[in-house]
């Protein structure tokens, strides 16, 4: 192969589970658009897709992409991750899904310059395009910008082209996860870390010295989009938010994972966050969650994984860190899989990365 990379690199994951009923619609055009996008932005780019934990007897997603421009600038690249490397994680029984993981199989991949997870049915603005098209990014910076979710129907995605679904994304009413005013009960650097999981581009240096998104042994590895921004802050990473203008647009849908999520406690402990709720004693309230570790929180639809409270799994750890502690890397040299031989396949492939002295076809 020649010497030629990527300038960026995006990281798809999902799962051809019936996640919605138009998934697999969904994935394709995502995935279709956002190629040509790139390619009328002449950014050279690659966009991963990783399909994990395959079911048995359903085809697979990356199977039935059609047609996408081959020798242009961007290639389509598919890993499939089989099911013996979901299994042993904490409730795998219960959901096929583990979006941590599968994100880190591409990203230990990734070869461009910068990369950035996405969702597989997300849309970036062409403002947002622009910005990457200017070339001009800083691998001492991490980029963000807001999501805005919208309602957008299978016919939506069958009738509208390119041009047009874009301008129904734009127009649309929408919800904007915008940057949060930072709680002031927790000492943790100001970031904006809403929906952050939809986009985070940083150099591929530094996803690889992270490490990626930090796993913690159960399917659902709550809080680690929020604590790899925190973690990469504490290493001296500047944090740039784009415009409002530069934004991702995601088609909601029944199974967001957000609405899934519901706190547990325990009678003695719903007694004393209400005693420091009404005395207003907000600080306490953080150590008291974070010391004794509560509300614990359930996700809908995998029972038997209770995980910790924000407090003792997030923001004990973000204030140590905006505290001067070096974040302490856990995961294993081999993170993302990297030691594994998995299915490769090029879906797409682009003319930087045909053989020396040879076209693209």
């Amino acid at each position: 192969m020649n010497a030629a990379r990527p300038y960026v690199s995006f990281v798809s994951y999902f799962r051809n589970d019936n996640y919605t009923s138009d998934f697999d619609l969904r994935v394709r055009r995502a995935t279709a658009f956002l190629a040509r996008q790139l390619q009328k932005a002449s950014i050279p780019a690659e966009i991963i897709l990783v399909e994990w934990n395959p079911p048995a007897g359903r085809p697979l997603i990356v199977d039935s992409l059609g047609p996408l421009p081959q020798g242009d600038c961007v290639q389509v690249r598919a890993i499939v991750v089989p099911g013996a490397h979901h299994a042993p994680f904490a409730g795998a029984d219960e959901w096929g899904m583990n979006p941590a993981a599968a994100a880190n199989v591409g990203l230990r991949r990734a070869r461009g310059a910068f990369v950035s997870p996405k969702a597989a049915d997300s849309y970036l603005s062409n403002e947002l395009v622009s910005v990457l098209a200017r070339r001009d990014l800083s691998e001492d910076a991490m980029y963000r910008c807001d999501r805005l979710d919208v309602v957008l129907s299978s016919d939506d995605l069958d009738r509208l082209d390119d041009a047009a679904l874009l301008a129904r994304l734009q127009s649309v009413e929408s919800h904007r996860h915008e940057r949060l005013a930072r709680l002031p009960q927790w000492h943790v650097r100001d970031l904006h870390t809403n929906a952050c999981g939809d986009f985070l581009l940083m150099s591929r240096g530094m996803w690889h010295t992270l490490r990626g998104f930090p796993l913690d042994g159960t399917i659902l590895s709550l809080d680690c989009d929020s604590l790899i921004m925190h973690a990469a802050a504490a290493l001296g990473i500047q944090e740039v938010c784009l415009p409002p203008a530069c934004c991702v647009y995601k088609g909601i849908h029944a199974h967001l994972f957000s609405n899934r999520i519901t706190q547990v406690f325990t009678p003695w402990q719903a007694k004393l966050d209400a005693m420091l709720m009404r005395a207003r004693w907000w600080r306490m309230l953080t150590v008291t969650r974070g010391a004794f570790n509560y509300p614990k929180r359930k996700v809908r639809g995998v029972e038997s994984v209770v995980a910790p409270s924000i407090e003792c799994n997030f923001v004990k750890r973000a204030e140590a860190w905006a505290q001067g502690v070096v974040p302490e890397l856990h995961q294993p040299e081999n993170w993302g899989l990297g030691d594994q031989p998995l299915d490769e396949r090029i879906v797409c492939r682009a003319a930087w990365d045909a053989p020396s002295g040879v076209a693209a076809q």
